[in-house]
């Protein structure tokens, strides 16, 4: 079995099973057995979320559920699970079945599931919701963040999305729309920022892209720059977002993927200007958010640093391992570090950081 971690924020955390541990595991959530990690997107389960825990280590009742290799079974019944009525507890979701053949079958089901699912969150709040036709999906599909509000909706026809799609922000405003046809972008699409500002928009024939020249050549610099950066040079990186922005200056990535280069090249001050204009544009900007706390640690960290060595343009210097920050800007800081987490950014180095300069 994979390793498994059932978040509690509070003061404690569950056991993991998993191999190379004392004690093998297993732990059924809401009636679904917890087979593999939960994906990032199933959210996080914390105390407050459990109505009931029963943990079971009779070699005995432990067999009767057909686990005799199995030192413990955690049953934990989530509070939201306990407001459902039974209609809607009967009613499966997509983690109670398997695909085949591109069809969904109901774990040990000959034929494909045909009527309504209902997905759900780690802690028992909904997730996802929709109908299957012989395995495929059919109609309305909807898709919500944890905070309850949607995330996104499509409709389908035999499995393939087929007219119209919203997509939405946390905070209820729109983000994308547009029209699919068998599953493929077709006619006007717009994309928004989170304040309300269009960001852009495209015409679709059948999939592809049909930009104007002066959208192709903006998206040629934005490409061509994000490249050279990945190439660490740096400086050619900069040069060439310039251009993209003198094209296009209300476009938060590319003031994303210019601060990043400015960032790897050590250029703080300028990475973090441009984070704040991609913030500007869009508050919700994950990684830009992330970014910006790394470039005024950074800017500490690498404070009165020693060059180590240079290479074809890649500077290298040595870090401190004990920085002094002031307290404002750790409070900067750390309010990037905790808003970007608070959107999604679980990378254990943010995790860590959090740790190590914000508790």
């Amino acid at each position: 079995m994979k390793r498994l971690i059932i978040f509690i924020l509070t003061a404690i955390s569950l056991q993991t099973f998993g191999q190379g541990t004392e004690e093998r595991i297993l732990y059924v959530v809401d009636s679904i057995a917890i087979i593999e990690d939960p994906e990032e997107d199933d959210g996080e389960l914390l105390e407050t979320d459990i109505e009931t825990l029963t943990v079971i280590t009779n070699k005995a009742e432990i067999a009767k559920f057909g686990h005799e290799d199995l030192d413990k079974i955690v049953f934990i019944i989530t509070k939201e699970y306990n407001k459902r009525l039974d209609d809607i507890k009967n009613i499966p979701t997509v983690k109670q079945m398997e695909r085949k053949g591109g069809r969904w079958y109901l774990k040990d089901s000959q034929t494909p599931y045909s009527g309504r699912f209902i997905d759900y969150f780690i802690n028992g709040k909904k997730q996802g919701e929709g109908i299957l036709k012989d395995g495929l999906v059919e109609g309305l599909r909807t898709v919500y963040y944890q905070n309850g509000s949607t995330s996104y909706f499509r409709h389908y026809s035999n499995g393939l999305e087929n007219g119209e799609s919203k997509e939405f922000f946390q905070n209820g405003r729109i983000h994308q729309e547009g029209i699919f046809k068998n599953g493929k972008e077709d006619g006007l699409w717009k994309e928004w920022y989170s304040t309300g500002q269009l960001k852009r928009q495209m015409e679709f024939k059948e999939g592809e892209p049909m930009p104007t020249k002066d959208d192709e050549k903006f998206h040629k610099y934005l490409s061509n720059g994000i490249k050279l950066s990945r190439e660490e040079n740096f400086q050619g990186a900069v040069r060439t977002l310039n251009k993209a922005i003198e094209l296009n200056s209300n476009y938060s990535d590319a003031y994303f993927h210019r601060g990043t280069a400015y960032l790897y090249d050590f250029k703080f001050d300028e990475a973090i200007r441009d984070y704040d204009k991609a913030i500007e544009l869009e508050p919700f900007y994950m990684e830009s958010l992330s970014n910006r706390a790394f470039a005024r640690l950074r800017k500490y960290e690498f404070k009165n640093s020693q060059t180590l060595h240079m290479e074809n343009g890649v500077t290298v210097l040595a870090s401190k391992e004990k920085v002094e920050i002031p307290k404002e800007e750790q409070e900067k800081i750390c309010s990037d570090l905790n808003a970007g987490h608070s959107l999604g950014d679980k990378k254990p180095m943010i995790i860590e950081t959090i740790t190590k300069y914000c508790q």
